[in-house]
Formats: structure tokens, C-alpha cells, sequence
């Protein structure tokens, strides 16, 4: 039985191009879940620099400080009633380049701590 001379290495082709395309929507996937560890991360450390902060406890800030992502910029703004801290770290996305994501917290000072 001839086979048709026009389709000769077609699943190849085929299976070459749905590898491709499986590998960059896992790579996709990966740098979006990566996007929501950093903010957790970001949160996180923001949460327990203010928290500390308003305690006036200055060797358990800079504690927190070294669990923010790598790469994180942390802000501590004292105010009259509180602190509020903001941490925003860049995370590369695929296909996106490098994207900021920001995380902001807030704790009122503690009896006898103020600014």
C-alpha cells in the first residue's frame, strides 16, 4: 500500500511543536505561581517588620529583614499612631520580563513605644 509522499515525518513535526508549546506553558505556570510566593513572601515580611517595629524591638527587625526576598526593597515609615512598612520585590515572569509586586503592612505601637 503507497503512502501519500506529502505527509512523510508529519507526527514528528507535530509532536516536536506540542513539546515546545507543553514546556513554555509550564514555564509560564511556574514564573505566574512564583509571582504569588513572592507576595506571600513580600507580606510576610512587611507583617513582621511593622509588627516588630511597633514593639521597638530592633534585633527581631532586622531578623525579619533578612527573611524578605532577595532583591526587596523595604520602606518603614513611622507615623504618629503606627507603622506602616511597605516591601516590593521584582520577580522574572516569563515571556513578561521582570515585575514588581508590592505588599504593604501596618501595626499601631505598642504601650510605651512611639515614634
Amino acid at each position: 500500500m503507497p503512502r501519500p509522499g506529502g505527509q512523510r515525518g508529519l507526527v514528528t513535526v507535530e509532536l516536536a511543536v506540542g513539546i515546545v508549546t507543553a514546556t513554555l506553558l509550564t514555564a509560564c505556570l511556574v514564573s505566574l505561581t512564583m509571582l504569588g510566593v513572592a507576595q506571600a513572601a513580600c507580606q510576610e515580611a512587611g507583617s513582621q517588620v511593622a509588627r516588630q517595629t511597633a514593639r521597638g524591638d530592633g534585633e527581631a527587625v532586622s531578623a525579619a529583614l533578612a527573611r524578605a526576598p532577595a532583591g526587596a526593597e523595604v520602606e518603614v515609615d513611622r507615623q504618629a499612631d503606627g507603622v506602616r512598612v511597605t516591601v516590593t520585590a521584582p520577580v522574572v515572569v516569563v515571556g513578561l520580563g521582570t515585575v514588581s509586586v508590592t505588599a504593604e503592612a501596618w501595626a499601631a505601637y505598642e504601650p510605651g513605644v512611639g515614634p
